[in-house]
This record gives C-alpha cells, structure tokens and sequence, in this order.
C-alpha cells in the first residue's frame, strides 16, 4: 500500500492554522496549542514547509509563520513533496543511485513513469482548501 506520512497529515493541519490567521505571523508554540499537535512536530512541519516557500518565517520581535498565499493556491502536491520529498513510486534512479540492480537491469522508473505523472498531475489539481472542513456558519454560507 502506499503511504504518506503522519507529518504530511499534520502539515495540512498546520498550514489550516495559518491560514485562519489572516495573515498574522503566529509561533510554533501557538499552533501546537491551537491543532493540539506537539510542539516539535509542529516545528519540524514548519520548518520543512518553510524550506520549500510554502509558508514564509518572520524573525523579530513580532515574527513567527504566515502562510504568503491562500490556502487555494497551495497544491497538495506542494506539501507532499516538502514533507515527503519527490513524487515517485520507483525508488531506484539510474543515474543516482549506481547500488540499484534492479534499476540497472529493468529501470522501473521508466515504466512507473506514467503512474507518477498521474499522481502528481491529480494531486496538483488539490488544493489545501479542499481538504479544510468548513465551520457550521460557512455551510450555511454557501448554500
């Protein structure tokens, strides 16, 4: 079966705290409080998005975490990849990794190629905003 992790989870969790901040830099300590998430997996998570410009930190006095875009603009693919690292379900590359037998025999990332295509194809098209569960007084909004 394939499998993300427990921290790609908690990063749509994470990224849903900052984004109900509208804009207002919060620290790591305020996050684990507000998803109940310990602090250093929050940490970790913000750090890893951080790195990969998902989310911007702010040092100083008034600094903290902001997420730079709506939560609409930031693909699920984007946050996989910053937590995961690359989308591929062959884990065996030619050309880095020179111990792979198999990949030297029968190069399986060639012919998963497709499937990783679609993968990432379909999770670019998710949005961190879709997976958010909308309050009562939202629900109402929209109908």
């Amino acid at each position: 079966m394939l499998k993300l992790s427990k921290l790609t989870d908690y990063a749509v969790i994470v990224l849903g705290c900052l984004g109900q901040q509208g804009g207002r830099p919060v620290s790591a300590s305020y996050v684990s409080e507000q998803t109940k998430l310990p602090e250093p997996t929050v940490q970790k998570v913000l750090k890893l998005m951080a790195s990969k410009k998902i989310i911007t930190a702010l040092r100083g006095a008034n600094g903290g975490y902001v997420v730079p875009l709506s939560l609409a603009c930031i693909s699920i693919a984007d946050v996989v990849e910053a937590i995961e690292g690359p989308l591929q379900l062959a884990p065996c590359d030619n050309d880095t990794d020179n111990d792979c037998l198999l990949a030297k025999l029968y190069a399986p990332q060639n012919r998963w190629n497709k499937v990783n295509i679609a993968i990432k194809d379909t999770l670019d098209k998710i949005r961190v905003s879709d997976l958010m569960v909308k309050t009562k007084k939202e629900m109402k909004e929209t109908v």
